[in-house]
């Protein structure tokens, strides 16, 4: 035989067995398979009304020390990029007062604060809730409740803008846990 015949012969075999191989199984959601939460520090004391609202649900053991849990919720508020214009040949930062009245550019809304939950290990955010200082508009439909939701907060104590992310988090884990259970 020759050995071009011989490595085409091989290779005919060899394919569909490899091919038969099963695909590597998915990864559950980490919000579904995870267990300890870490709760971290936060402004207005949130982080105490935040594992007041999730520790009676007994999804997940809560935990003051972050070493080794499986998820981590934290808040931040987001920062205004910094936007720059030419003054005399010098990069000066824009002065918002200075804007034309015509302009009618829709301005980008910031949330006032964000909170997320991170897969501790691999530092990945699986669910995150942007808390925004207005209300909702009538006409405007109820946001999803994740993995990428609002929180309308306008007139909102620190309380209740926990109890709210906290509600969220709970019903958006419980659509997964329903969506994850009808699989085969």
């Amino acid at each position: 035989m020759r050995p071009g015949f011989l490595g085409l012969f091989v290779t005919l075999i060899v394919t569909p067995v490899l091919a038969q191989q099963p695909a590597p199984a998915q990864r559950p959601n980490e919000l579904l398979a995870g267990k300890l939460l870490y709760v971290a520090p936060m402004d207005a004391g949130l982080k105490d009304w935040l594992v007041d609202y999730l520790r009676p649900w007994g999804k997940y053991e809560i935990t003051g020390n972050p070493e080794g849990v499986d998820l981590v919720l934290k808040s931040y508020k987001p920062e205004k990029e910094t936007q720059w214009e030419n003054r005399a040949g010098v990069p000066m930062p824009k002065d918002d007062s200075r804007r034309t009245p015509l302009s009618r550019k829709k301005r980008e809304e910031l949330p006032a604060a964000s909170f997320s939950v991170v897969d501790w290990v691999r530092n990945e955010v699986l669910w995150q809730a942007d808390v925004v200082d207005r209300k909702q508009k009538k006409d405007e439909p109820d946001p999803p409740a994740g993995p990428h939701t609002t929180i309308f907060a306008r007139d909102m104590s620190p309380d209740q803008i926990a109890h709210r992310v906290a509600t969220k988090l709970r019903e958006y884990v419980t659509n997964l846990e329903k969506g994850a259970g009808s699989q085969p």
